[in-house]
């Protein structure tokens, strides 16, 4: 079968992964890379590049074994590749770091993307007389994708010696390196260039590898707030309002219930249970005592408190009538009365007093429960 797709794409793709600009920071292909010993060029297996996902999404129609031998049909029309033995892919050229000539040569850019080597010899023989090229080599940009190999205007030019390659820098450096029509050109020794860009790529990779650990560290404490909160236990607070007696009263009505680990001071607050269980149990059985007790009056006394001033208002009254009688009693002995002495027992024994500390005692006790309102505190209030 006779399968169309894009060659000068796929020639542009498996360039870049050869390229000086991808292949030495290739973490993967690092591993992958076959060394030649004649001529320090490396080489990749085709089998391995035709896995890759842009490769695969430019052969879509093809098989691994069709879209490796398509590889490297693609390297033979190629002037930085070539096709190997075993059915892998090498570089024409050195890396940069394995490069015996890098010592010697500079990286040009600057010049038109249409300039050609006579163009280069020419700048090169106006500024810089001496420093005749042993050789150069063009190179194309090949990261932007719509640009079907387009040269970049960048060179690597060896130079006899690496003297020659260091005043080609300082005639750039000067500014007397030009381009014709005068623009300055920029030119930096091949491996102090690449030492660069190795360095920005080590940076990038920091910086991004920090972003990661970043985003990720924010993933995991958003996720352990998220689980604590779905593994918080609700349900043990309760809302009251309405309390009309003291804090150890308020303790005492809901520790009757279940076990208190911590209760507001004042007539409204929070009441905060050691288990859910407790905290519905005493939820019921106050609200049950609020319902079925009348309201508290102007003065925030209970029902009790005001039969207690009543039992004190009765006792006052009945002390009252026994003076009185105490008194006729006392008017017959002296008229000779035997009668006129009652008995002890009849007598009211500090009737007021105590009949005034019960009705307090007691209203007091009912006074705290009577019309206070209880409610159990939402997931999103306790929260």
């Amino acid at each position: 079968r006779k399968m169309a797709w894009d060659e000068d794409k796929l020639l542009r793709q498996l360039e870049f992964y050869m390229s000086d600009a991808s292949l030495p920071y290739d973490t993967f292909l690092a591993g992958e890379l076959r060394r030649s010993e004649a001529d320090a060029t490396v080489s990749v297996s085709a089998a391995t590049l035709a896995g890759f996902p842009r490769v695969v999404a430019l052969l879509p129609d093809l098989s691994a074994e069709e879209r490796a031998e398509a590889l490297v049909a693609a390297a033979a029309r190629s002037d930085t590749l070539r096709a190997c033995d075993g059915g892998h892919i090498g570089r024409r050229f050195p890396l940069p770091a394995d490069d015996p000539a890098a010592d010697h040569s500079v990286f040009l850019e600057g010049l038109p993307p249409s300039a050609d080597e006579a163009a280069v010899l020419e700048v090169l023989a106006a500024c810089v007389p001496d420093a005749a090229p042993a050789s150069t080599r063009r190179l194309r940009d090949l990261k932007d994708d719509r640009q079907a190999r387009a040269f970049s205007g960048k060179w690597h030019v060896e130079l006899a010696d690496a003297a020659a390659a260091q005043a080609v820098v300082d005639a750039a450096a000067a500014k007397s390196l030009r381009k014709p029509g005068g623009q300055a050109l920029r030119a930096t020794l091949l491996r102090a260039h690449y030492e660069a860009e190795a360095a920005k790529v080590a940076e990038y990779r920091r910086k991004t590898a920090e972003k990661q650990a970043k985003r990720k560290a924010e993933a995991e404490a958003a996720e352990a707030e998220a689980l604590r909160h779905a593994h918080k236990e609700h349900g043990k607070v309760l809302r009251f309002s309405g309390w009309a007696a003291d804090r150890q009263a308020l303790l005492d009505a809901c520790g009757a219930h279940g076990e208190v680990a911590w209760a507001d001071d004042g007539a409204e607050g929070h009441v905060r249970f050691k288990s859910r269980e407790g905290a519905a149990a005493a939820l019921a059985a106050l609200q049950a005592e609020g319902a079925a007790a009348p309201p508290l009056d102007s003065n925030g006394a209970g029902p009790a408190a005001a039969d207690a001033e009543m039992g004190e208002t009765d006792a006052v009254a009945e002390a009252g009538e026994a003076g009185g009688a105490a008194e006729a009693g006392a008017k017959r002995a002296r008229d000779g009365d035997s009668s006129a002495e009652e008995p002890a027992a009849k007598r009211p024994a500090g009737g007021g007093e105590a009949g005034a500390e019960a009705g307090a005692e007691a209203g007091g006790e009912a006074g705290g429960e009577a019309g206070a309102a209880w409610a159990m505190l939402s997931d999103a209030e306790e929260d």
